[in-house]
Formats: C-alpha cells, sequence, structure tokens
C-alpha cells in the first residue's frame, strides 16, 4: 500500500511524535490554467529543471502509427528518459477522481516506454533548441514514468503504482510544482526518484499524511535519503514537515546559497553559442547538482571579480579540483582575438588534464576580463582516459611556452548544504 491521506497525522517528517502540530496550511494555487494545457505548464517548470535542451513536450510517432502524441512530456538526457503523461483531472460529487482518468494515463505511460524502448519504435524528437533527433533508446539505461494529475486532489489517494515491475510515479499538481522547483537539476530530481523507487520495493506500506511533500521533507531533512526505512515494513509519514523545513533558519541559509548557483545555469544556457558541439557541453555543465552547480559558480564568479580587478596582467586562469572532473575558467582581455583565447583555453584544459591525473574529463570556459552586460564565452571538454609520458613531455612544454599553472596556488574549498548563516 502507498496512500497519501491529506488531513491526518501520526509522525512528524523526522521522526519525533507531536500531537500539537498545527493543521495543515493552505497551499495557494499557483497553477492559473485558464486557457492554456495542464501539460504547457508542467512543461515551463520542467525547462527551469532540466533545461530547454532536453525537454520535449507533446513528441509524435511516426506517420506509419497514425502521428498519434507518444507522451505529454519526454525528458532525454544523457542516458536518463524521463516520460511524462500530465492531466487535468476533476473530482466527481463524493471528491474521488474517475478512475478512468488515472488509468488512461497510466496507459499512455506504458504505452510510450513500449514503443520507445520494446518496439523501438523510431520517433522524431524536436524542441527549440536542438531541431530535429531521432531518437536512441541504446543510450537509455534508466527510465522514470510520470503520472501529473494537475486537478484538484483527492483526501486519500496513491502517489506511486507498481504495474509488471514498472514504477509509476504519481504526482499531484501541488507536488509537481515543489518537486520541479526544489529539485530543480536533473542528478537531484532523478536521485529523489531513485531513492523513492527503492524505498517502496522494501517497503509494504507506506502512507503520507499531507501529501508527497511531506515524503519529499523527510528525505531532506535525513542526508537525502531513506536509509532508517530500510528494514521497516510500515512507514507513516506525517504531514507539517514540509512546513518545518520551509521555516528553518539553515534551509532559508540554503536558499540564500544556492542564488549564485543559477549563474552556473546561465553558462549551461550559454553553451549554445560557444560551438557546434555546444550539446556536449552544455550536457557536461549540466552534470552536477545543485550544490556542486553552487561551488562551481561561486569559484567562477570570484575568479571573474579578481580578473575584472585585475590591473598587472592581462589574463587570468583557475582551475578546480572536481570529483572526475577538472574545471578551467579562462579570462583574457579583449586585445585578444577570440581565435587566441580558444586556443588558449585548449592549452589550460591540457595542462588542467595532466595537473589531476586521477580526473579522465576536463571543462573549460573562457570570456572576457572585464565584466560587463553582454560577455562572448568559449567553451571545452577534454575526455582522455589515459594519460601517458609522451603526454606528460607535452604538457609542460606548454606550461613553459605560456605559463599555465606553472607554480599554481592552491586553495581549498569549504561548503555547507546547509549552512549556518551567508557571509
Amino acid at each position: 500500500m502507498y496512500k497519501i491521506n491529506k488531513n491526518q497525522r501520526i509522525f512528524t517528517a523526522d521522526g519525533r511524535v507531536d500531537l500539537n502540530m498545527s493543521k495543515k496550511s493552505e497551499v495557494s494555487n499557483t497553477f492559473n490554467e485558464k486557457g492554456t494545457k495542464a501539460e504547457d505548464f508542467v512543461y515551463e517548470l520542467a525547462k527551469k529543471t532540466f533545461l530547454k535542451d532536453w525537454c520535449y513536450l507533446r513528441p509524435r510517432l511516426p506517420e506509419n502509427k497514425g502521428k498519434k502524441e507518444l507522451c505529454d512530456l519526454l525528458i532525454v538526457y544523457d542516458d536518463i528518459a524521463i516520460i511524462w503523461q500530465v492531466k487535468d483531472t476533476k473530482l466527481d460529487k463524493n471528491g474521488k477522481r474517475k478512475k478512468s482518468d488515472i488509468d488512461k494515463n497510466k496507459k499512455q505511460l506504458l504505452g510510450a516506454k513500449r514503443q520507445l524502448f520494446e518496439l523501438k519504435t523510431p520517433v522524431e524528437l524536436e524542441n527549440p533548441r536542438r531541431g530535429k533527433e531521432l531518437f536512441n533508446p541504446a543510450l537509455i539505461q534508466r527510465i522514470f514514468l510520470i503520472s501529473a494529475l494537475v486537478g484538484p486532489d483527492e483526501e486519500s489517494y496513491d502517489f506511486v503504482e507498481i504495474t509488471n515491475n514498472n514504477v509509476i510515479h504519481i504526482f499531484s499538481k501541488e507536488f509537481t510544482e515543489i518537486a520541479l522547483k526544489e529539485l530543480d537539476t536533473i542528478w537531484d530530481f532523478i536521485e529523489y526518484l531513485r531513492k523513492k523507487e527503492n524505498l517502496i520495493r522494501v517497503s509494504k506500506s507506506i502512507t503520507l499524511y499531507g501529501g508527497e511533500k511531506e515524503l519529499l521533507a523527510y528525505y531532506l531533512m535525513n542526508n537525502r535519503g531513506f536509509d532508517r526505512f530500510e528494514k521497516i515494513d510500515s512507514v507513516i509519514i506525517e504531514q507539517c514537515g514540509w512546513e518545518q523545513i520551509n521555516n528553518r533558519p539553515e534551509y532559508i541559509a540554503k536558499k540564500e546559497a544556492d542564488m549564485v548557483s543559477y549563474g552556473w545555469d546561465s553558462l549551461i544556457d550559454r553553451a549554445h553559442t560557444g560551438g557546434s558541439e555546444y550539446e556536449k557541453v552544455a550536457r557536461e555543465l549540466a552534470r552536477p547538482n545543485r550544490f556542486n552547480r553552487r561551488v562551481l559558480g561561486r569559484s567562477f564568479y570570484d575568479a571573474w571579480v579578481s580578473a575584472n580587478q585585475e590591473l598587472k596582467n592581462n589574463r587570468l586562469f583557475r582551475m578546480i579540483d572536481g570529483i572526475g572532473t577538472t574545471y578551467c575558467f579562462v579570462f583574457l582581455d579583449e586585445s585578444f582575438s577570440r581565435d587566441v583565447r580558444k586556443s588558449m583555453l585548449l592549452q589550460v584544459c591540457y595542462v588542467a588534464r595532466g595537473s589531476f591525473k586521477k580526473n579522465k574529463k576536463v571543462i573549460g570556459i573562457a570570456t572576457e576580463m572585464k565584466i560587463k552586460p553582454e560577455c562572448s564565452y568559449d567553451f571545452f571538454v577534454l575526455e582522455q582516459p589515459g594519460w601517458t609520458q609522451e603526454n606528460q613531455i607535452a604538457m609542460e612544454a606548454i606550461q613553459e611556452k605560456y605559463k599555465i599553472f606553472v607554480m599554481p596556488k592552491l586553495k581549498s574549498i569549504h561548503a555547507s548544504e546547509y549552512p549556518e548563516k551567508i557571509t
């Protein structure tokens, strides 16, 4: 049993018993659906989370299949596919959704998965950024199914369903918006779905009081996981956890600290200006989660401020040792041509690959030294699994010629996802 009950409470999201908690607060209706299809609202939210490069609204089957709509929204990023079916459901006089509406969404989701991965029907995808391309099921390793019921909520309903080993996540209107705003990177979003799926597979009964936002609150308050539930047959999570976490000082501080991470999002969005292979670059830039984007965004911004204030030199380089990836930032004076800057970015990335040999991948970003309303950007991704003695000799020659990271100054970065205060 996987159930949501709206107006009862047993336990708080952090596991404490509290019989004196206030009733569930009213949630404002942030979906104004007049004159616009519900799936368009989900699409607009999804573009902010998954970015427009990987969102495909209402893809269709080929002509020999009648060009019928495959699903309402398809997210395809790297080896991940998220299939969405959206319906503006109504409640009957008994406060219940029509079973036919719920079953229709489920049938559409399972049918879309079958067309894409079992029948391998050739489906042409298109979005404003990428143009037309053929979906390649061989690249996909992880598949998620979401039924978004964005009409009024029932008092009690299933928030997940398992059919023939297919897990279907059932999102309410409220939770669709919360999830896409709170888990607003591809990594954060699928990690929640993945751990939720693991939870329901090991737990026989899960009951939520107040909506799935309470499960999300528990997840966020417990190190983004459900480890405490692994050996428990019956899980009950009470309402008000979401309200509590939103009022916690450390959560408010997190949101403030995250603001700089959206500068990194803007770099992802600008990647299409950096060359013909922009999707590969954008995909790598989008790989970090929100917390890591915060660290990267802060590092890039601080380096740019230093470059902007630099008076003696006409260039500034930064290098960051990430998990499996090294990030390089290059700032050059405008007296350098764009071609020179691109060449310098390549050289810096090569030196960075040899500087942190454990990292097989290097991502480089270059722009002007001076901060101004409109800047140009260059991007580069270097993937080199091995590092030979010949590579080392070539790297050292580049270092000597261009004076790149000859004697780099090392600086450790310490950050907490939930800081005590913003400094």
